[in-house]
């Protein structure tokens, strides 16, 4: 009786931490798996400046393999301007359902119209491009473009405003004129 006794206790001084363990570890093994379900449902949608709707999905998974979608944001068109520019993009390579280019080009008439703003990238405009649109002098312009080199170029609005002697209040009344990013300028139509 005493060995059965005994043996029980070395079982469970055994079997007790075992048990911990093991449902410890099934414990760790789903955390990750939640913790990642939980981020999905939280994560913010990328490039928020893209309003939901339908196409915007095959606007984000189609046109942005290529380029960045700064090229959209610039370059306002109407219906038949965004059916070329989907063709041209097909002749290029992109690859597509009917369906995705009619929702794309579906999407784009609606959210990105010709506009009457001049837009320009701030990343690659010269200094009469960004003296133009912005209003500053030639002189503000070489200093704003010399700020962008040093810095390896704009990332935001806020980037922008901290370069020296800049007239915060003249980049903010034309802050819709500014594209951000690598993006190079759309093709002249």
């Amino acid at each position: 009786m005493v060995f059965w006794l005994k043996s029980r206790q070395i079982a469970s001084w055994i079997l007790v931490p075992l048990l911990v363990a093991a449902w410890s570890l099934g414990m760790r093994a789903r955390t990750p798996v939640e913790a990642g379900q939980n981020a999905a449902s939280q994560k913010q949608p990328d490039h928020p400046e893209f309003p939901p709707g339908d196409g915007r999905e095959a606007v984000m998974r189609l046109c942005v393999k290529c380029h960045s979608p700064n090229i959209i944001l610039a370059s306002g068109q109407d219906r038949k301007g965004w059916e070329n520019t989907i063709t041209k993009m097909v002749h290029l390579g992109a690859t597509g359902t009917d369906e995705d280019f009619t929702d794309i080009a579906d999407y784009l008439t609606a959210n990105f119209p010709v506009s009457s703003v001049k837009k320009i990238f701030v990343n690659s405009a010269t200094d009469k491009q960004i003296a133009e649109v912005l209003e500053i002098s030639i002189d503000d312009a070489k200093a704003l473009i010399a700020y962008r080199e040093k810095i390896k170029g704009f990332k935001s609005l806020e980037d922008m405003k901290q370069a020296p002697g800049v007239d915060v209040k003249k980049i903010d009344a034309k802050k819709d004129c500014l594209v951000f990013g690598n993006a190079a300028p759309p093709p002249s139509t």
